[in-house]
């Protein structure tokens, strides 16, 4: 039984999105990332996905989202990203009733795999701002980058991938019902930072300590633009977590760290940046 992860899929199945828009990788995404699915992960595997699944606003709009990942192999755990306006915070616990058993929903939560335990939630950064400071913010718009090379993620040591220009896909996006934008330009941007660290803190603390290893998704880096540790990489160090997957970042867009930092081993899994690919987490 292995774990693998993989994030920002960005399925839109009910109304088809022409995502070639955000370069040649994105051309046909959705079935080369089941292709590469099934020649990597089995029905004994657990794959992490730490958030953007979906374009869709509604729920409705996501199922055939939900039901395309539901068939890949192996059980899914997964957590919110800035653009799954269809996924509420407050109706976790509803979406779990009514989508396949072998999806898991976290929203500050844990889960058991094997002796492995598992938590995650969206996260925060409060420099989004600034970093978004020279997009366009608008996700339909082509925006030319050069994408950074993925780093090996050699033990002892960390590779940085850059990318020298903003990326269309991250423009604006609803976490739960609201516009994470607008909450960045309010003071209520600091009462989301702390709600997100105490679901992260509570999420770690439900974790039995007898585990052989803690793992938590974020779908938000840990750290700002220039690569700056944030509350939740110290939260990370403070709990002693093992790894951490991580996505947002895409080709086109900011910086990312994969390896090990401060004793965590981080792992990027945007799907473009690993080749819409799973990548393997735990053998």
């Amino acid at each position: 039984m292995a774990i693998y992860a993989i994030s920002d899929l960005h399925l839109s199945l009910a109304s088809p999105k022409p995502m070639d828009i955000f370069g040649p990788a994105w051309e046909n995404h959705a079935e080369k990332l089941r292709r590469n699915w099934e020649r990597v992960v089995t029905d004994a595997d657990t794959v992490l996905m730490p958030g953007d699944l979906s374009w869709a606003m509604r729920f409705s709009e996501a199922e055939p989202d939900l039901d395309f990942v539901a068939d890949l192999p192996g059980t899914k755990i997964l957590i919110r990203g800035n653009h799954d306006y269809w996924w509420h915070r407050e109706a976790t616990s509803r979406i779990q009733r009514i989508v396949d058993r072998n999806m898991i929903f976290l929203q500050g939560t844990s889960v058991m795999v094997g002796d492995v335990g598992v938590t995650g939630t969206r996260g925060w950064r409060l420099d989004w701002e600034t970093a978004d400071a020279g997009e366009s913010g608008r996700m339909g718009e082509r925006e030319k980058g050069r994408g950074g090379e993925r780093g090996n993620g050699r033990k002892g040591d960390t590779e940085t991938g850059r990318n020298n220009a903003p990326s269309p896909l991250e423009g604006e996006g609803r976490g739960e019902g609201d516009n994470p934008q607008s909450e960045i330009r309010n003071p209520q941007s600091k009462r989301v930072l702390a709600r997100e660290l105490a679901y992260l803190e509570r999420g770690i603390q439900s974790i039995p300590e007898s585990v052989e290893c803690r793992i938590v998704m974020l779908h938000f880096p840990p750290f700002d633009e220039r690569l700056q540790p944030n509350d939740f990489a110290r939260m990370l160090t403070q709990y002693s977590v093992d790894i951490l997957v991580y996505g947002h970042v895409h080709t086109g867009l900011g910086l990312w760290l994969d390896g090990v930092v401060e004793g965590v081993r981080y792992y990027m899994v945007s799907a473009d940046i690993v080749k819409f690919t799973p990548q393997l987490i735990l053998p």
